[in-house]
């Protein structure tokens, strides 16, 4: 699933989405529903029947398959889960990875590295995009008078 170099855009961050069971998959749907420049990412699941090895060498895959020169940011799911604790082995200078994942993160982090390929620059976009997208909505219509 994804559709790793389908622009050919040399230099772009690449992005590789990684998760306990379907919910990497989940997010490409939605992403590819909600962003017009869906492209250069991919996802890979790890399921309970899976072999933690096997994951880490798709995981290697993948990033090369979305890494055109700029760098790969990979987005996990839970921080100290085996999806996480398998992509470490491929953290470096241009393979960043931020935990945690949801669609803000997601659709910041496709906007964002259309505006720079600088990895710490984005990387502080996507989180900030993730921590404003993570609300108490009733909370927020009563500070606005709109609910009781």
């Amino acid at each position: 699933m994804g559709r790793a170099g389908q622009i050919g855009v040399t230099g772009m961050i690449g992005v590789v989405l990684i998760s306990h069971g379907g919910m990497a998959e989940g997010m490409v749907s939605s992403g590819e529903m909600l962003y017009p420049n869906f492209s250069q990412v991919e996802c890979l699941p790890l399921w309970p029947a899976d072999n933690p090895d096997e994951f880490q060498e798709k995981l290697e895959g993948k990033i090369k398959s979305v890494d055109t020169g700029g760098g790969v940011i990979i987005l996990t799911d839970l921080m100290g889960g085996t999806p996480c604790n398998r992509a470490l082995y491929s953290l470096s200078s241009n393979v960043r990875m931020l935990a945690g994942m949801n669609l803000p993160m997601l659709l910041a982090l496709l906007a964002a590295r259309e505006q720079t390929e600088d990895l710490d620059e984005i990387a502080t976009l996507v989180l900030e995009e993730a921590h404003a997208g993570t609300l108490d909505v009733n909370e927020a219509l009563r500070k606005r008078g709109i609910i009781p």
